[in-house]
């Protein structure tokens, strides 16, 4: 007797995955996304203090020379700007000797290369923070630039005690084609968890392009002692480490954004995304538990949905849970342009977060056997 598999033997398990994926999603978009969505500006004093803005380059010239204007261009009474040239060999040097000639509050690191040791990222930030002659820090890339004069105002106001944190905002640059779009939604998507996540009372990350934070704070916890070894993390482990509900704040306001270059191939991307995913496993273990809620809601959501569908069963009311998930998404994102922009992808913004939660999934899978060692900015 020849046994065939009858796929109407997996409908009540499907119907039991698909009402919990659903309820899961419901609850994290209205927990985490509707925070971001419905986020009022709060009126905030900008407090008297001085701002160190640090900025760790290698090979970043041409950056440099585009970017750095609109940072000396900040309307603060008092800040300094700390460029680190990690051993660069390209025009590095000239571009900031140029700027220290029209800039006195410039201050260059300069990290000289090793042929032995690549001191990578966090080095050249460590030196950074050293050589900052003020407390209060703000972090951006050399590919970063402010979307504002009122960048450093708008950001430092943020900061809900003078050792606070604040995590900022990093939209990529508007381009053309379908990488482009998949980029600027991936780091939507990414904002609105770790926004919607501190306005819940639970901070676990932060991104190094617009991060601000105490030099003290660092020193206090060794800097980035514990996780010294990973390529990454410069950012994100280290507001893991040390955010709480009451000592992080955010900036969501345009004002406070600072804008980058994504990258213009996948092969780039793929490796930018595969090494920013290697700090993962080190978030606290409360953290991790809730990272995994959305993406694997999604994947059991979208497995149950097709058996059900394919079997007839409950058809009506998958389409109609579906329709109702798809539209609350839909919902945070067209709230979320306020604050964080990306208005022209927002129709395709719930179709291109399925494919980036895959894509992100395939980048784990490609790091369980090899992971990035290298930072080339």
């Amino acid at each position: 007797m020849e046994w065939t598999f009858d796929v109407r033997w997996l409908t009540v398990p499907a119907q039991i995955l698909f009402v919990m994926s659903a309820v899961a999603l419901l609850v994290h978009t209205l927990w985490v996304g509707f925070k971001v969505a419905w986020y009022k500006a709060r009126t905030v004093a900008v407090p008297d203090v001085p701002v160190s803005v640090i900025i760790a380059a290698r090979n970043e010239a041409d950056n440099l020379r585009s970017h750095l204007p609109a940072v000396f261009n900040q309307q603060f009474p008092d800040f300094e700007v700390v460029v680190v040239n990690d051993a660069s060999d390209d025009d590095t040097d000239q571009v900031l000797k140029e700027f220290s000639d029209r800039h006195p509050n410039l201050r260059v690191v300069n990290v000289p290369k090793n042929d032995r040791h690549d001191g990578g990222k966090k080095l050249a930030v460590t030196l950074g923070i050293k050589a900052a002659k003020y407390n209060r820090l703000l972090f951006t890339d050399a590919d970063c630039e402010p979307a504002s004069p009122h960048w450093i105002r708008t950001v430092v106001s943020r900061c809900p005690s003078p050792d606070g944190l604040v995590l900022g905002y990093s939209p990529y640059r508007k381009g053309r084609g379908f990488l482009n779009a998949v980029i600027r939604t991936d780091a939507w998507i990414t904002a609105l968890d770790y926004f919607g996540m501190a306005l819940a009372g639970v901070p676990y990350m932060g991104v190094g392009r617009n991060l601000s934070y105490d030099k003290d704070v660092f020193f206090e916890v060794g800097g980035f002692r514990t996780h010294y070894a990973l390529a990454s993390g410069d950012d994100d482990l280290f507001v893991n480490q040390v955010a709480t509900p009451k000592n992080t704040g955010v900036c969501l306001e345009p004002d406070g954004h600072t804008v980058s270059l994504p990258k213009n191939t996948w092969k780039a991307y793929w490796h930018q995304k595969r090494r920013h995913l290697t700090t993962g496993h080190r978030y606290k273990k409360k953290h991790r538990c809730l990272l995994m809620v959305k993406p694997l809601a999604v994947f059991v959501l979208i497995v149950s949905a097709a058996i059900l569908l394919a079997t007839n069963v409950w058809t009506i009311a998958v389409a109609a849970v579906l329709g109702v998930l798809l539209l609350l998404r839909w919902l945070v994102f067209y709230r979320s342009v306020k604050w964080l922009g990306q208005g022209d992808i927002l129709i395709f913004a719930p179709v291109v977060e399925v494919v980036v939660l895959f894509g992100t999934a395939a980048a784990h899978l490609a790091n369980a056997f090899s992971k990035p060692s290298q930072w080339k900015k």
